[in-house]
């Protein structure tokens, strides 16, 4: 299983796939490896054309949640904000470290790195015509740390107060960090968070001091800089881009006119779409369909290993509020069966919670394995009774965590553990996970998976497993929290403002 790490990946907007979609293609190609580190993913690209050549389909899992590029932390949303917004600068291609200029055409810092300056691209505009120049740049980073929402700490980590971020003249932006932070442009490169939004027209759309935050999760008109306009989108369903025409850098060259990202929770109908021409792109695949598409001339399957883990965390309360009781259902874990039977052999166990790809991996990491009989032992020294019930809650879609769970599930039952195993639709699993649920309210273990957002091991540890991560005191605790790391916080990609029912 394989995905291709579009984190990693700056997208060039200027074609599609690289655009509005493939970022997209960022979390969308991920078969999520339950417990384990990623495998890398399965996802077919179609060779041959769907019935429209100018249009992209994409046939995904579950759908974009939030489209709010400052609170916004899940793939199925970046995909359609990387259609409508941009960054300053991003990552080259499949490097992870060279980097170029995006609505910046150049940047530098001082001797020591503790202040860096950007220059910003003459002419550039809001596709609702406004200017995006320093004061319209520094006013979205305002806007992003004033909220404090979901991927807040890709930028906080270096500069917390918008007053040290000045525009002193209409085409230069300066950082004054403070100290020096030699790697401040990898983060500022990321696609998630500091991408540059319109946001004086989004304070037209204010209430109750929200910068236009609650109209922005579901619209996005006149927001953006990017080359596509998101025109519908139907939350559960489906989300429609069209190609915008006045894009600043223009539209030589092929291109998708539009791109409908369509959200289908049935592998197989996945499947099917792909082989019958009905989509272009598919994602989390199966092992089954993997065999099945792998050696088809006419699709192309992405493989390779990534920076993401994929895991259930574990609530810090009730039956799992112990780090003995959490430590037993890591050695209860079906570590074998699920690597070899429901992967095929395909992934790969993580040794702790920074996979090798990121730079600050430790291979002397304990690795975990199956091991009941120390499971029972713990668990009687957590004062875990037999007879205890627990629930496990995941998303739709991800056949394979969910036949790990339910190997994981027969474990537990040889322990006298009764675990409920609850599917939910990706829309209201994402608020669930990112709800303000307290610890005795939420499910005992929740299916997640995490990459960084530059390539920094600080970057991958700090939102999972930092207690002044968030603003309230423990909600989830990770797998690997019992390996060394101390996991008491719900991550900032698990907090963002109660949305309004």
């Amino acid at each position: 299983m394989i995905e291709k790490d579009l984190l990693r990946e700056r997208v060039d907007r200027r074609t599609l796939i690289k655009g509005a979609g493939a970022a997209g293609i960022a979390g969308m190609v991920a078969t999520p490896t339950t417990g384990m580190a990623a495998p890398g993913a399965t996802s077919g690209v179609r060779l041959r054309a769907q019935s429209d050549p100018a249009t992209l389909v994409v046939a995904a899992a579950g759908s974009p949640s939030d489209l709010d590029p400052h609170s916004s932390y899940d793939y199925q949303s970046v995909m359609a904000i990387l259609g409508a917004y941009e960054g300053l600068i991003g990552l080259k291609g499949d490097s992870t470290t060279e980097l170029e200029g995006i609505i910046a055409e150049s940047w530098e810092s001082n001797e020591d790195f503790s202040t860096w300056t950007f220059k910003i691209r003459p002419g550039i505009t809001f596709q609702d015509g406004s200017p995006v120049d320093a004061e319209a740049v520094r006013l979205n980073y305002e806007r992003f740390l004033t909220l404090g929402l979901g991927p807040v700490a890709v930028l906080s980590r270096f500069v917390s107060d918008p007053a040290r971020i000045t525009a002193p003249d209409e085409s230069t932006v300066v950082f004054d960090l403070g100290s020096p932070q030699p790697i401040f442009p990898l983060a500022i490169a990321s696609t998630y968070g500091p991408l540059i939004v319109n946001a004086k027209l989004l304070r037209e759309h204010e209430e109750d001091g929200d910068w236009g935050h609650y109209w922005a999760q579901t619209n996005a008109e006149g927001t953006g800089s990017g080359p596509y306009r998101i025109t519908n989108f139907e939350p559960g369903q489906i989300l429609e881009m069209e190609r915008f025409d006045d894009y600043w850098r223009g539209w030589d060259g092929n291109h998708f006119d539009k791109v409908i990202v369509r959200v289908v929770s049935e592998t197989e109908t996945r499947r099917q779409l792909l082989e019958q021409g009905e989509a272009d792109i598919v994602d989390a695949l199966n092992v089954e369909a993997y065999d099945a598409l792998v050696d088809n001339p006419d699709i192309t399957i992405q493989s390779q290993f990534v920076t993401r883990n994929q895991y259930f965390a574990m609530t810090v309360a009730g039956p799992l509020e112990t780090p003995e009781a959490r430590q037993a259902m890591n050695f209860a874990w079906p570590w074998t069966d699920v690597l070899e039977g429901v992967y095929g052999g395909r992934s790969r166990q993580p040794r702790g919670p920074v996979p090798p790809e990121i730079r600050g991996h430790d291979e002397n990491t304990l690795l975990y394995t199956t091991d009941l009989e120390r499971a029972r032992t713990l668990l009687e020294a957590a004062g875990v009774e037999e007879g205890t019930q627990l629930t496990l809650a995941m998303q739709t879609g991800l056949d394979q965590p969910k036949a790990a769970a339910e190997l994981f599930q027969q474990n537990l039952a040889q322990l006298g553990i009764d675990l409920t195993i609850d599917v939910i639709d990706l829309s209201t699993y994402t608020s669930l996970v990112y709800g303000d649920a307290g610890p005795d309210e939420r499910p005992n273990l929740m299916w997640w998976g995490w990459w960084p957002d530059y390539n920094d091991a600080w970057n991958h540890l700090y939102p999972q497993v930092s207690c002044d991560a968030q603003d309230r005191p423990a909600r989830i605790c990770g797998l690997y929290a019992t390996i060394g790391y101390r996991s008491c916080s719900t991550p900032p990609r698990m907090r963002r403002m109660t949305k309004r029912t």
